[in-house]
């Protein structure tokens, strides 16, 4: 399975640029999973108040509730992508877009709202490309503009999926 992260701040384009991701693969036939990272602090919505969470507070490690074409899983502890990752491959992923996650060490687009944010690209690793929302050289990185999504969709596709 391979692994493309998107990060970047809040707002800076994350979930736009993943949904093309994934349509661009999924329309190649390749079978494309996603995995966004909460990272604003507290639960993801729909969580707290219902029968699984009581499970989990009553002291089941791990609990679940499924209904037609939902599965939710809630942790006593927090959730490492390392073993989230197990599960996508288990279910046949071909390519795994994950949304956030910024300091895990998986190829990564990194997303540049504001000129401010140019430090994420000393602070991460494993910087694939970049796209800005202003025109930005980078002396070693593929930049593209916001609204430039398909070229750098196309670009992914023939640089790091070419096999497909």
């Amino acid at each position: 399975m391979k692994i493309i992260q998107i990060v970047g701040y809040k707002n800076s384009g994350k979930t736009t640029l993943a949904s093309h991701l994934i349509e661009t693969f999924t329309t190649k036939g390749i079978r494309v999973a996603s995995l966004k990272h909460h990272g604003h602090g507290g639960e993801p919505a729909g969580i707290s108040n219902t029968d699984s969470e009581q499970h989990r507070t009553s002291g089941s490690f791990v609990s679940g509730v499924t209904g037609e074409h939902i599965l939710q899983l809630a942790n006593q502890g927090r959730w490492e992508l390392s073993q989230i990752l197990p599960f996508y491959q288990r279910l046949g992923a071909e390519v795994l877009v994950v949304e956030g996650f910024k300091n895990e060490n998986y190829p990564k687009i990194v997303l540049l709202k504001n000129k401010n944010d140019q430090h994420l690209l000393k602070s991460l690793t494993n910087i694939l490309a970049v796209m800005t929302w202003f025109p930005m050289d980078h002396p070693s990185l593929p930049t593209f503009l916001k609204g430039e999504e398909k070229k750098l969709c196309h670009w992914i596709s023939e640089t790091i999926f070419q096999n497909k």
